[in-house]
C-alpha cells in the first residue's frame, strides 16, 4: 500500500526493482518521504519522457521520474529504452516505488513489469454513476374526459352570442326615417354617444304660434372591442467583446517561459529580448539554456 495515491495514474504490475538515477540532485523533493538508515517507505511514482542533460547520451530522449509532480531522478538509458512502450501507449504510467537511505541520502528504487510489452494496467477504481431515468408508463398519466372542452372554445360562443346580437339589435329601437340622417354615427374602438340635440322651430303667424321640439335618441353601443397589445419587443444584449489572446508560452518548461529569439532569466545578467521569472521546470529541450545546473530546475 503507497502512501501517496495519485488519481489520473495508471499503475503497472512490478515484477522487478529499477534504479534511479540522480536522486541526489532532488533530495529536496524527496525530503517529504525521508527515512532513517535501514527504514524503507513505499510511494506511488509516475514515470514521463524527459531530455538526457548529460553524459555520452545528451540530447536524446529518456525517462524521467516524478513524485508528487516533482522530479527526483531519471532511468538510465538502457532503462528508458527498455521501458519506452509504457508511455508510448499514451497512458499517465505510475508504479511503486520504495524510499531508501544510505551513505548519499535519499535513493528510490522502482517496481517495474519485466516486460514492458505485455504489461497490464491496474483497473480503474469504480465510480459512482446515477441511475437511469425509468420512463413513466403512459397508462398512470391522468387523462382528461371526453367530454370536457377547452374554456376558451365556450368563451368564444358567447362572445359570438354577444357581437351577433349587437349587429342585429331590436327592430322596436330603429331610430325612425325621419331621424336616419341624426341617428348615424361612426363606430370606433371606444366609443361615446353623442349628445341630446333638441331642435326649437318658432312659427309666427298673425293669430297661432307654433313650436316644434325633435329629440334625437342616440344608438345603442356597440359590443365591447378587446384590443389585443403586442408584448414589447426586448432588444437583445451586445456581444461582450472577446478577450485579448494569452501570450504563448514555450512548451519545453512548465511554467510560463515565452517564445522569443532569446529568453535569459529574470533579474540575471541576461540581455533578453524576453525573460522569464522562476523557478521553471525542464519538461523538454532546455533550448533557452536556462538550466544551468541540469538538475530540471531553471531561473532558480
Amino acid at each position: 500500500m503507497v502512501e501517496n495515491p495519485t488519481p489520473g495514474l495508471s499503475m503497472v504490475r512490478g515484477d522487478v526493482p529499477v534504479t534511479v538515477t540522480r536522486e541526489d540532485r532532488h533530495q529536496r523533493a524527496l525530503s517529504r518521504y525521508s527515512v532513517a538508515p535501514g527504514g524503507e517507505r513505499r510511494i506511488a511514482a509516475e514515470l514521463a519522457w524527459c531530455v538526457i542533460g548529460s553524459g555520452k547520451y545528451k540530447g536524446e530522449r529518456g525517462v524521467e521520474v516524478r513524485v508528487d509532480g516533482r522530479r527526483v531522478g531519471e532511468l538510465t538509458h538502457m532503462m528508458s529504452q527498455r521501458y519506452a512502450p509504457l508511455l508510448a501507449s499514451g497512458e499517465r504510467v505510475g508504479c511503486e516505488a520504495t524510499v531508501t537511505r544510505d551513505q548519499r541520502g535519499l535513493r528510490v528504487t522502482l517496481h517495474l513489469p519485466r516486460n514492458a510489452n505485455t504489461a497490464v494496467f491496474a483497473a480503474e477504481p469504480p465510480t459512482e454513476r446515477f441511475a437511469p431515468v425509468r420512463p413513466v408508463p403512459p397508462a398512470t398519466l391522468p387523462s382528461r374526459p371526453a367530454w370536457r372542452k377547452p374554456l376558451w372554445i365556450g368563451v368564444a360562443v358567447v362572445l359570438g352570442v354577444f357581437v351577433l346580437a349587437g349587429i342585429l339589435g331590436d327592430p322596436d329601437d330603429e331610430p325612425s326615417a325621419s331621424n336616419t340622417a341624426a341617428a348615424e354615427t361612426t363606430t370606433t374602438t371606444t366609443f361615446e354617444p353623442p349628445p341630446t340635440t333638441t331642435t326649437t322651430t318658432t312659427t309666427t303667424t298673425t293669430t297661432t304660434t307654433t313650436t316644434t321640439t325633435t329629440t334625437t335618441t342616440p344608438p345603442p353601443p356597440p359590443p365591447t372591442t378587446t384590443e389585443v397589445v403586442a408584448p414589447p419587443v426586448t432588444q437583445a444584449p451586445a456581444p461582450k467583446p472577446k478577450p485579448a489572446p494569452k501570450p504563448s508560452c514555450d512548451p519545453n518548461y512548465s511554467g510560463c517561459v515565452p517564445i522569443a529569439s532569446d529568453v535569459d532569466c529574470e533579474g540575471g545578467s541576461g540581455n533578453g529580448p524576453a525573460y522569464a521569472s522562476g523557478p521553471v521546470r525542464v519538461v523538454g529541450d532546455d533550448i533557452y539554456k536556462l538550466d544551468s545546473d541540469d538538475d530540471g530546475v531553471a531561473c532558480e
